[in-house]
């Protein structure tokens, strides 16, 4: 049995190799087990502009930059019928002080951060399942599967959760907690001579709203589109259809959809993601600290999920660096960093659970930037981890007038479909 580690990480996606350049950058033994080999597909490919800083801090932005991924400077929000769309604009937010992101294909993007964690000197094992994991006084072990078929253990002082849906070590526990109402699942693919826009607008994801649910439509190159269907796990049920004939039918009645879709050819569809929206009760424990999607997820309607896991993990990694120095399992630090997790994730979450509501979208389709509300929400959706007082306020200003909205008509009434 390995012992020499200081912290071993589940998981080589962003969060985890973000997990692991960080404590590199510490000086820390540290080694990565992933259960796939990379690249692979994945989803969750719109990036926000707050990346920006991390990619920095881990000096990965030249590969990142060099790599040519479609640049996104706003995000689009489309009725279905295409009636009726607003544009949120990154560079013209006053209190976000990065003006763009990029999209990424995943297989790509996925694998440039895996590598630079191993040219950091990370060690990373792919195609290597962990079956177990066990925590006592002086370490945490790992039961790990190689391709081959052969079993070993390997421990460290710390464990980096960073699986994941999977969700390895809560699930274990019995942590996650779903948000009430929001079992999602997404039907998505890949998709060429789909019509998107262009000039200053290119590489702009468009969200679509429809009645109870949407889409995305994010491009990723040239002639290469993802496009995306989330709905109610509930209502796909009731359909009794395979996913792809739900999907078909859903692009044939949403206008903004079909429209944009007229001569498109199929690259790679029919994938499907469920189970959406989650918590866990504790995002640290003696020796563990959870991170990315292993710490929740939430529905990716802003493209929250890459930022979040990303700053979660460096985050995260950074607060078992201090745990170690103090030679401690469990740090104040440690319990900060989930309570900063969780509110940071809880400004994305108060758009997201009022997205799908009427009101909401009677205000948010037809944005006033008076006293600069939209610069607020530009700043949050853009992916600011920390609001000042000048953002607080007009957040709250905004969801106040969310509020009333739902019981006096603030705004022109809209029909959602």
């Amino acid at each position: 049995m390995q012992t020499d580690y200081d912290a071993i990480i589940i998981g080589g996606g962003p969060a985890g190799a973000t997990a692991a350049m960080t404590l590199r950058q510490a000086g820390r033994k540290v080694l990565v087990l992933e259960k796939e080999k990379f690249p692979r597909f994945h989803i969750g490919e719109s990036l926000l502009p707050y990346n920006r800083p991390i990619f920095d801090e881990l000096g990965v932005w030249d590969k990142i930059q060099s790599a040519g991924f479609m640049r996104k400077r706003g995000a689009q929000f489309w009725m279905g019928d295409g009636s009726m769309h607003t544009r949120l604009n990154f560079s013209r937010g006053s209190f976000t002080e990065f003006p763009e992101a990029i999209q990424v294909e995943r297989a790509k993007f996925d694998d440039i951060l895996l590598r630079h964690a191993e040219q950091l000197g990370a060690e990373v094992r792919e195609e290597t399942l962990v079956t177990s994991h066990q925590v006592t006084q002086d370490r945490v072990t790992i039961r790990v599967k190689a391709k081959d078929g052969s079993e070993q253990e390997v421990s460290a002082a710390f464990l980096v959760d960073a699986s994941g849906l999977n969700n390895f070590t809560a699930n274990r526990e019995k942590l996650r907690e779903y948000y009430p109402g929001h079992k999602k699942i997404a039907i998505f693919g890949h998709y060429s001579g789909v019509l998107m826009t262009e000039g200053e607008e290119k590489g702009d994801i468009l969200i679509v709203r429809r009645k109870n649910s949407w889409f995305w439509m994010i491009p990723l190159a040239d002639d290469k589109v993802s496009v995306g269907l989330v709905l109610d796990l509930n209502d796909f049920k009731e359909l009794k259809q395979e996913p792809q004939a739900v999907f078909d039918e859903a692009v044939a009645t949403t206008a903004a959809v079909r429209d944009r879709m007229m001569n498109a050819q199929a690259i790679t569809q029919g994938h499907v993601l469920s189970d959406f929206s989650y918590t866990n009760k504790k995002l640290v424990s003696d020796r563990v600290v959870r991170v990315g999607d292993a710490a929740g997820f939430i529905d990716p309607i802003f493209s929250s999920g890459v930022m979040l896991a990303m700053h979660s993990a460096q985050k995260g990694a950074r607060v078992v660096d201090e745990a170690l120095k103090a030679g401690r399992t469990m740090t104040f630090a440690m319990k900060r960093y989930e309570w900063s997790t969780r509110k940071h994730v809880g400004r994305f979450w108060q758009f997201i659970e009022k997205f799908y509501t009427k009101h909401f979208a009677q205000l948010f389709f037809q944005p006033s930037n008076k006293f600069r509300m939209v610069c607020a929400i530009n700043c949050v959706l853009a992916g600011r981890p920390e609001m000042n007082f000048a953002t607080w306020w007009r957040l709250k200003f905004f969801f106040g007038l969310v509020w009333i909205q739902k019981r006096f008509a603030l705004a022109k009434p809209i029909e959602i479909g």
